[in-house]
């Protein structure tokens, strides 16, 4: 299980534009929309960008498997999420859909890179066609140079591992607690 990608690991700047096609999201006059099944994902910063749940609409629905990034918002500019089903997205959030396939391993992996350069957007520098078009992030590589997409893999699913071992500790020290 690998567990740092920070030792020995050669990174490089890769165009999100070969990765990625970039489309905006639709949704707007939000007060119109009705309570639904469907996620609504908007540039929120909390919850995986999760508003609420409509019902379908004239407008494009997305695929899952996909990253959403929020282009401007509550604070929120420039954070990605791996987004694993159909979904809506309101006007303030852009769509990356992959250019090859991509493990879901692979697809959070990357948002984490995304989200990392975040920083450099807010409501005075939103994120736009253009901007995507020329932004970098940088992803591990192999000796050959090319992106290292077994790395980023292998270290995801070291991490969720490491997650769902900590939440069974502390579901078995709550039942533990809870016999007592």
């Amino acid at each position: 299980m690998l567990t740092n990608v920070n030792g020995g690991v050669k990174w490089k700047p890769i165009s999100l534009k070969s990765l990625f096609h970039f489309t905006k999201g639709n949704q707007n006059h939000m007060s119109s929309l009705c309570d639904g099944s469907i996620p609504l994902v908007s540039a929120r910063k909390v919850e995986n960008g999760y508003k609420g749940f409509i019902t379908p609409n004239n407008k494009e629905l997305f695929d899952g498997n996909i990253i959403t990034l929020n282009l401007d918002g509550d604070g929120g500019a420039g954070i990605a999420y791996y987004q694993p089903s159909k979904m809506a997205l309101d006007s303030h959030v852009g769509a990356l859909s992959p250019r090859r396939k991509m493990t879901r391993h692979q697809m959070l992996f990357i948002s984490r890179c995304i989200t990392n350069q975040g920083d450099m957007f807010g409501h005075g520098y939103s994120i736009n066609g253009n901007r995507i078009k020329s932004m970098k992030i940088m992803l591990p590589v192999d000796d050959g140079d090319e992106i290292n997409w077994e790395l980023m893999d292998e270290y995801m699913q070291g991490v969720e591992c490491t997650q769902i071992m900590s939440y069974l500790e502390y579901a078995k020290s709550q039942l533990t607690r809870n016999d007592s």
